[in-house]
């Protein structure tokens, strides 16, 4: 996210815009956004002064007036006024006031709109804003993007994570920023400068469990290590909540998915580019591979299939995870 890290670097560094128009579905960035703009627009003295925020509600027919008459006029403590519309869709049907505002603007006011879902570039309040501020779309970031977003959050906050310790913080948080947020957090309040941070550590300062996760299962499996994956499995099936069994099922599949092109793969050495992973872990597909030929892996994503619809209760009691991750993993196991 090259995009949220130069307006983060930015408003960091006091370069502001009149406008911030902020929509999306990831609240993650919104609320970064706003946090980083009212620690760096707003002093101590001047929050009660010249702060306003607002949640956006129809019912309110006064909302949008409030906006612009406070952002219309001068700070009374600070530098700037700043006004942060939350649910900003609930302001106005039309916006046509903060429109023509924008067209006339108060050099010494900022006014952020966050939506909390995308609106319609088509719009005029989309396009006044892009003409005058920042418009920023709020994305929610893909499984497989985690890796990267975590490597990139480490290198801002330098911290020295191994990357076995962001593999195994990736499985455990998904693509929940603020889950990652605040688990780098504990880890850089809890480790010295410079550290590497090793699976270990993330064990002993977040709990994440460096031997029974989504990343240690498919290492196994890798290996060819029947018993080590049974227990593993065995571990993850009594604790369904953390590691329900489509989810378990999916990371396998995409394990075999990414080790079926490793084996199209005429140039090892473009491996980590076209598998979009990181250079550290080839060496696990790589001794895969030998217990894993693409015909033993054409019969597994049948049995990948048969498990997933077994754990959505087709033909299978879906609430019973043991069976149905045993099953799968004797069948992974024992075909030729």
């Amino acid at each position: 996210m090259s995009e949220y890290n130069k307006l983060i670097n930015d408003i960091n560094n006091r370069k502001f815009s009149p406008i911030y128009l902020i929509h999306g579905q990831e609240n993650y960035f919104s609320d970064k956004i706003i946090k980083h703009l009212i620690s760096n627009v707003i002093n101590e003295d001047s929050v009660d002064f010249d702060l306003k925020k607002i949640y956006g509600k129809k019912s309110d027919v006064n909302q949008e007036s409030e906006v612009i008459d406070f952002i219309k006029r001068f700070p009374l403590s600070g530098d700037y006024n700043l006004a942060v519309v939350k649910d900003s869709k609930n302001l106005s049907n039309d916006f046509n006031n903060i429109i023509s505002y924008l067209e006339n603007l108060n050099s010494k006011s900022i006014l952020v709109l966050a939506f909390n879902e995308n609106i319609d570039k088509r719009k005029k309040i989309y396009k006044s804003s892009q003409k005058n501020g920042v418009v920023f779309e709020s994305k929610k970031i893909y499984e497989n993007q985690v890796y990267k977003w975590i490597e990139d959050q480490c290198a801002l906050m330098s911290l020295n994570l191994h990357p076995n310790s962001i593999k195994i913080i990736s499985d455990f948080t998904g693509n929940d920023l603020s889950q990652i947020d605040n688990e780098l957090e504990k880890l850089k309040l809890n480790s010295k400068k410079e550290q590497i941070i090793t699976p270990d550590e993330v064990e002993n300062i977040i709990g994440f469990s460096k031997e029974y996760n989504f990343f240690e299962l498919t290492k196994v499996i890798g290996k060819n290590d029947l018993n080590k994956t049974l227990e593993i499995v065995s571990y993850m099936s009594k604790n369904s909540k953390r590691y329900p069994v489509p989810l378990i099922v999916a990371t396998v599949y995409s394990f075999f998915n990414k080790l079926f092109v490793y084996h199209s793969i005429n140039n090892k050495k473009e491996a980590s580019k076209i598998l979009g992973i990181n250079p550290y872990f080839i060496e696990e597909y790589h001794q895969a591979s030998a217990f894993y030929p693409m015909k033993r892996i054409s019969k597994i994503f049948d049995y990948l299939l048969e498990a997933d619809k077994r754990s959505k209760g087709i033909n299978f009691d879906a609430t019973n995870s043991e069976a149905i991750l045993n099953d799968l993993v004797y069948k992974i196991f024992t075909i030729t």
